[in-house]
């Protein structure tokens, strides 16, 4: 009964910091989102991974420390290891100044990050390197709640940057890690302190969340950020929104037209994740007080469409709100994904908004495509500007949800939502001496319009710029003269350049020949580009930012200095920094370790079919795993999302089929080493076709319903690859147990690579490209596991 008791206690101890180490992971992808880029947030993955991998290296070369009777003594000690690093290593993350510059500071930087980062990971591979090889009684069990534990952790995280700030959630995890170090204390019968380390922690968190100047992120893009000018803060799963104090300021203009006056206006300055910004103007409520909207480039639209129902998509402050507002329209729908913004002007903005409760506007907490898709409404205007700023453009923008704005299945839904004379509008960044996102915001367009059945593009489309930002209008039906001398009368007015319109003379002969296309071949002609790539964006390669191609990198930043190379530039050397920091922390921290304790005892030529075997296991799950966190950002309205739900869904079923892989009998019958990996291929390949038919269908639905398919998807594909693993630790146990160890970190760190390297494979060949990939890896098991089945039987 004793032993029963004790067993008990181990494995809610498991549980407990299994869920802490998932939530902790996903805790740091938005630490590293709101400190640096975006597309680093996948990074945190990768190092987790990498920590768990060394940490149960370490157990496995650690020999007698970690057997017998030490055994839950070391496993108590690590799970207090992971409970003091997870809040330490936070604080210390907190600090650093991570930037994407190529300097030897950005590099240390980096690399200090990668290691703080690690930390916990580490222990934590070490605590559950215990449990599963070191503590007796059934492993299925045993590995059921470490995985069960895990996938309810990466699900906490929602509900806790919904309540409180990023690091109160870090030291409510610390705390929750804090209590399995209790119960592994129970376990053994031994005193323990830790559940008074748990209250600390929660109340820690609590003080933090109520504390202005508590702990918080120092750092953001690599600039020291100024607390004593915020007055509202707040984190959740999309970013951290700062408002800042109210200061009386110009009108926010993106393109000032000529005239603009220079009254000064109460102004609230805001940023989104320590870069990308918004501002909020005081108004009240008398649409006579806006006339200044009219004269920034972005309010084109509403000189040729007056008085009609309007949409916009991304509201921020409500700038473009209030342009409609001056525009005498009937109905204005605001269509907001981050809920902090529509809190804001609900709560403590109100009155000095002025938007929420008015007849005419509708703040709608919602992803655009899934909004547009569901509703009935059809849109006099639908205005997008220059949403996705400089966060994304700074950086190349891998994995940003408004990537999905900028597709072809996006904008199929956009112009589906207009009325038949309706208006789409978007602002983007322009210059006419450097390489710009208007040549392939106007490809995007034409192409758009021809799938519709459009036969001259050119007729539907005008581009107008002024100084840094151009305006696309883009219509179902051709532009009328009515529509053509409104136009004009506003260049006219305020001082706008037309870039592009019917019956006028492009200034600039490529973006011409662009929007006359009237094929999709002609339209390839027109953008050939040695140097950048023009190609119109799809869900599946859904990086519209990411525009230099990866041969013509140095030539790109020679060409032009501006921000769209600059940030590719520096976005892909950051890969390349990341990639070779990982190599060299794998090589040193799991490989160099298992090649000093010595080879296996094994022939040279089974040593590397088992190593070809795991690396192919290792890097085709994270082939898998980061395209389904990227193609499923779209489809769930953002990455943290995706990544929740898929390490959810993906931990929780590939430990399913690493349980009923105890029960099929590879030894006896060796026809399984091939039906398992012709199992796997083919159902990558029938996901990978099907998930953008499966998007198109189910794109409208609630969000929880979205996620319950993707985890559908997700699950039968995750229990195949659970099987592989332990399929090949007993494959390599009946040549040499002391081949076990190797392969557990060859494993590990062909993961941790493969997760840098399936980004890179995503953003320059497609997201479905890595899927392929992942395919041909796991068909390659059926001959390294055939031939370690056969050297196997032969001992």
């Amino acid at each position: 009964m004793e032993k029963v008791h004790s067993r008990r206690w181990f494995l809610l101890g498991l549980f407990l910091v299994t869920m802490a180490t998932l939530a902790l992971e996903i805790l740091d992808t938005r630490l590293i989102s709101a400190m640096t880029w975006y597309h680093l947030s996948f990074f945190a993955v990768s190092v987790a991974m990498f920590g768990m991998a060394a940490g149960a290296v370490q157990v496995y070369l650690g020999g007698e420390a970690f057997q017998g009777d030490n055994a839950p003594v070391q496993l108590r000690r690590w799970a207090m290891y992971l409970t003091l690093s997870i809040p330490i290593t936070h604080i210390i993350n907190l600090c650093v100044p991570l930037t994407v510059d190529p300097s030897l500071t950005a590099v240390s930087a980096s690399v200090v990050a990668t290691v703080v980062l690690a930390l916990p990971f580490y222990a934590a591979g070490v605590v559950v390197a215990i449990a599963l090889t070191r503590i007796p009684g059934r492993i299925g069990t045993t590995y059921a709640i470490d995985l069960a534990g895990a996938a309810l952790g990466s699900l906490l995280v929602v509900p806790l940057l919904e309540v409180s700030n990023l690091s109160s959630s870090v030291f409510v995890i610390g705390a929750v890690a804090a209590m399995g170090t209790w119960c592994f204390a129970q376990m053994s019968g031994t005193r323990s302190r830790a559940h008074l380390l748990a209250i600390g922690l929660i109340l820690a968190g609590t003080v933090n969340g109520m504390t202005k100047n508590g702990f918080r992120v120092l750092y953001a893009k690599g600039s020291l950020v100024r607390t004593e000018s915020i007055v509202h803060e707040a984190w959740n799963i999309h970013s951290l929104v700062v408002a800042n104090k109210t200061e009386m300021t110009l009108p926010s203009y993106w393109g000032k037209g000529e005239g603009a006056p220079g009254t000064l206006l109460p102004t609230v300055n805001m940023n989104i994740d320590g870069s990308a910004g918004t501002t909020m103007s005081q108004w009240n409520s008398d649409p006579a007080t806006l006339d200044w909207t009219k004269y920034d480039v972005t309010s084109l639209p509403y000189h040729l469409r007056r008085g009609g129902d309007i949409a916009i998509i991304g509201v921020g402050g409500g700038r473009d709100v209030l342009t409609a507002l001056w525009a005498e329209s009937k109905s204005v729908t605001a269509i907001e994904i981050n809920n902090v913004f529509v809190e804001l002007l609900e709560g403590p903005f109100r009155e000095f908004a002025g938007l929420a409760g008015r007849a005419d506007v509708d703040l709608v907490h919602d992803e655009a495509r899934s909004y547009l898709t569901r509703t009935d409404r059809r849109f006099d205007v639908l205005q997008m500007s220059l949403i996705d700023t400089w966060a994304a453009t700074g950086a190349g923008a891998f994995t940003l949800s408004e990537n999905g704005l900028y597709t072809q299945e996006g904008w199929k839904v956009f112009l589906s939502s207009l009325k038949p004379g309706g208006i789409f509008s978007v602002s983007r960044w322009f210059s006419p001496e450097k390489a710009s996102e208007v040549s392939r915001l106007l490809a995007l367009g034409t192409t758009s319009l021809l799938n519709m059945g459009v036969k001259d593009p050119s007729e539907h489309m005008v581009l107008v710029s002024r100084k840094q930002v151009a305006t696309l209008m883009v219509s179902p039906s051709p532009f009328t003269a009515q529509d053509q001398s409104r136009l004009q009368s506003a260049v006219d007015t305020f001082g706008f350049t037309i870039l592009l319109a019917p019956g006028h003379v492009s200034v600039d002969p490529s973006l011409q020949i662009i929007a006359s296309s009237r094929s999709m071949s002609d339209l390839e002609a027109a953008i050939d580009n040695e140097t950048y790539d023009f190609s119109p964006p799809t869900d599946e390669r859904p990086y519209f930012f990411n525009m230099l191609r990866p041969s013509s990198l140095w030539q790109g930043l020679k060409a032009s200095k501006g921000v769209m190379v600059r940030g590719n530039m520096l976005a892909t050397a950051t890969l390349l920094l990341l990639f070779c920091i990982a190599s060299t922390l794998v090589g040193a921290i799991i490989l160099v370790p298992l090649w000093r304790s010595g080879l296996p005892n094994m022939s040279k030529h089974s040593f590397m079919t088992a190593v070809a075997y795991f690396s192919s296991i290792g890097m085709g799950f994270m082939m898998v795993q980061i395209p389904f966190m990227q193609r499923f950002s779209v489809y769930l309205g953002h990455p943290t999302y995706a990544i929740a739900v898929i390490l959810f869904s993906m931990i929780l079923f590939t430990g399913v089929g690493s349980f009923f892989s105890d029960k099929i009998p590879v030894e006896e019958r060796p026809g399984w080493l091939l039906a398992i990996p012709l199992a796997i291929g083919a159902t990558i390949v029938a996901i990978t076709l099907s998930i953008q038919p499966l998007i198109d269908a189910t794109i409208s639905s609630e969000l929880y319903i979205r996620a319950l398919l993707v985890v559908l998807v997700a699950a039968p594909v995750s229990v195949l690859l659970g099987m592989c693993f332990p399929i090949g630790m007993r494959l390599v146990e009946r040549i040499s147990p002391e081949g076990t160890p190797w392969m557990w970190g060859v494993n590990g760190a062909s993961g941790v690579l493969a997760s840098v390297i399936a980004m890179a494979v995503s953003m320059w060949a497609g997201i479905h490209m890595s899927l392929f990939v992942a395919a041909a890896l796991y068909l390659s098991l059926a001959v390294s596991a055939r031939y370690l089945w056969k050297q196997g039987a032969g001992h």
